[in-house]
């Protein structure tokens, strides 16, 4: 069995169920005491123990009726009629088939006799029998001696929660907290039905409300209360979040015109090292027509007036002569000349540079006769 259409709470594996009895008894599109049957046989074989059955209805079918009773009274497991509306006429009844009976402290019970529908009729024996039946069911967990329980068949008869367990129709009143329905014994049952039925509606969404907000057996005056609070809340998380994207907004200005003077402070360092380069190039190419250095330092020196200028300036205003010119020349691609001629032998220096070894000669002697005595021995 895969739908239900009276069982509300079933997993398998477990040992308890609810069902409900929220409709009409018999009709059309009322309860089929039949199909009631067949799935409380279908939770007996499924392993449940025990289950509730939630009621509010405005009676019906006496035939339908006796069906659903009797599925109660004799299911081979615990059961608990719970009245949460109303229990009228037959559905009142069957609110006495639980093993338990439990009512909620608004509830309200219904009885009165056999009744036959506008347009139709039943024999008074037929009647007598299904008034004996009545009395009987409500004889078996009641005790009322038999002159109260035809008083509680003869005309109309609504009773309060406590009225209800104080005649022992009853075995325990639940109290409930939070909201409550307002039902007063003199509406005609289709009122009453209606509203219990609403009632039960809409404090079910307020039921889920209640488990969103995580109140506990809230009235509807601490949900409203919740609700405006959170609202209030939500305008100020709101008001945050403008003020939040209106910060973020100045922040991005800000790092805009952070990133434009970068990229300016870039572009000038670019302009400044330029005009380093195209000064310092203007100076040494002057320097080279005027007979100071010799065009082939001239790389050298432009790098070196490029990193100081004015040192280079300086420099420059100590040479006068061509000759200087070339010891400068020389001074500054000394150390590069030494570093490639380290690996010269005697030979070598011969060919290359025949002037510099005659200077070496010279001036160091003794590296000189170290480069020769070993060409001696090659």
């Amino acid at each position: 069995m895969e739908n239900f259409n009276f069982i509300t709470n079933f997993i398998s594996g477990q040992n308890t169920a609810k069902m409900f009895i929220r409709k009409s008894i018999g009709g059309e599109n009322g309860i089929n005491g039949e199909v009631f049957g067949r799935e409380m046989e279908f939770l007996a074989a499924n392993g449940v123990e025990e289950v509730i059955i939630d009621i509010n209805s405005g009676g019906g079918s006496i035939v339908e009726g006796f069906a659903i009773y009797s599925a109660i009274k004799d299911a081979p497991l615990k059961t608990t009629t719970r009245v949460i509306g109303l229990a009228a006429s037959m559905a009142g009844i069957i609110s006495q088939a639980g093993d338990k009976r439990v009512i909620l402290d608004y509830a309200l019970f219904h009885s009165h006799g056999p009744q036959v529908p506008k347009g139709k009729t039943v024999e008074k024996e037929l009647l007598n029998k299904m008034l004996g039946s009545l009395k009987t069911m409500i004889s078996a967990k009641t005790d009322l001696p038999e002159d109260k329980v035809s008083e509680m068949l003869e005309g109309e008869n609504v009773l309060t929660a406590v009225e209800a367990k104080q005649k022992g129709f009853f075995d325990e009143i639940e109290v409930t907290r939070g909201l409550k329905p307002n039902l007063e014994v003199n509406n005609t049952i289709e009122t009453l039905y209606e509203l219990t039925n609403n009632f039960l509606t809409n404090n079910n969404e307020m039921s889920k409300l209640s488990e969103i907000l995580k109140l506990e057996n809230a009235t509807e005056t601490q949900i409203c209360e919740t609700v405006e609070s959170l609202q209030a809340t939500a305008g100020e998380v709101e008001g945050l979040k403008n003020d939040l994207e209106a910060k973020t907004t100045e922040l991005e200005a800000k790092v805009s015109e952070v990133e434009a003077a970068e990229a300016k402070v870039t572009e000038l360092e670019a302009n400044i090292s330029e005009m380093k380069k195209e000064a310092a190039t203007s100076l040494i190419e002057n320097a080279i027509k005027s007979g100071q250095i010799k065009e082939e330092s001239k790389t050298n020196w432009i790098e070196q007036a490029t990193n100081d200028l004015e040192a280079t300036k300086s420099l420059l205003s100590g040479i006068s002569s061509s000759a200087k010119a070339v010891e400068l020349s020389n001074e500054i691609v000394v150390d590069e000349v030494e570093n490639e001629r380290k690996e010269w032998d005697f030979q070598k220096w011969g060919q290359e540079d025949p002037k510099g070894l005659e200077r070496m000669k010279n001036e160091d002697s003794e590296k000189f006769e170290a480069l020769f005595n070993a060409y001696l021995e090659d």
